[in-house]
């Protein structure tokens, strides 16, 4: 009679728990705790360095920052909407059209389509540096571009008309490739002979993609959306990188690192706005993923 390779049968069903104890200790430590922590030090006056107190101040920071720290905290709202809606809108439509371009057959269009999504695969860190000394106002390629064109001059990121477009374009180009796939795997889901029904109509390119590609293109709509507005809403990284939150670009998300780390650290007050940013998040990505899939429903 053989064996169990895996002991007895005590030992067998401790391994299960054994196997997810350990990213179950981990989302404690690193997940849960966290987050219950950035709930309790957002009613705290703390300033989040080694050795200062933890006191307690019921709402104050949630008073503050809708009184007397409001003239900061509407323009980080106010620009993370715009920065949000901007790039939601712009990187689904260049990924459409990038899709309906890409989705053939071939080698070459196979490398098209790893050259386009390969800004993905590089670090917020190492394309922000690399825009940044491309827009540089002095030196930068960019402003030679533009003053062989213009024949004029241009601060671009130090330009607060010009800061949070270039920003919004930079985070386009760096995953308008993954919204791309997302859409290239949608259109190959939708079946031959729905097109080809439309051709024996007689529909032309543009009522078959208002009434046949877009329509069914639904679910990977709701997904690319959705998965955009919520990456940007959270958007810090990039922008920390290219303009320092500088010149009408600090949205909520700066605004809540500076806040907690920054030079005058307020740990208290940052948590504050985690947990506002967590609600922003929270109430727009509720209400997009409602309203998408609402339009599935009636698609």
């Amino acid at each position: 009679m053989s064996r169990c390779p895996f002991g007895t049968s005590r030992t067998r069903r401790f391994i299960p728990w054994a196997s997810i104890s350990i990213p179950g200790i981990g989302w404690l430590l690193f997940g849960l705790y966290p987050s219950l922590a950035t709930i309790v030090y957002s009613f705290t006056q703390y300033s989040g360095l080694p050795g200062t107190p933890v006191n307690f101040c019921g709402f104050c920071n949630y008073t503050n920052g809708f009184t007397a720290l409001w003239g900061e905290l509407w323009p980080a709202i106010k620009t993370t909407l715009i920065y949000v809606a901007g790039v939601t809108i712009l990187q689904n439509a260049i990924g459409l059209g990038l899709a309906m371009l890409m989705n053939r057959p071939g080698r070459s269009y196979t490398f098209y389509r790893a050259l386009i999504f390969m800004p993905q695969i590089f670090s917020v860190a190492v394309v922000g540096t690399t825009f940044a000394l491309i827009l540089d106002p002095i030196t930068g390629p960019a402003e030679n571009a533009w003053h062989g064109i213009f024949h004029s001059t241009s601060a671009f990121l130090g330009d607060n008309t010009l800061a949070l477009p270039l920003v919004m374009a930079v985070n386009i180009w760096m995953f308008s490739g993954y919204s791309m796939l997302i859409y290239i795997a949608g259109l190959r889901n939708i079946p031959k002979p729905v097109y080809e029904a439309a051709a024996l109509d007689g529909a032309g390119k543009w009522r078959v993609f208002r009434h046949v590609t877009w329509p069914l293109l639904a679910p990977a709509t709701t997904v690319n959306v959705f998965l955009t507005a919520m990456g940007t809403l959270g958007e810090y990284a990039l922008i920390l990188v290219l303009t320092g939150g500088n010149f009408g670009t600090k949205t909520l998300g700066l605004y809540m690192y500076d806040s907690a780390f920054g030079s005058n650290a307020q740990l208290g007050y940052g948590s504050m706005l985690a947990i506002l940013q967590f609600g922003l998040t929270l109430v727009i990505g509720g209400g997009l993923l409602w309203a998408l899939r609402r339009r599935e429903i009636q698609l």
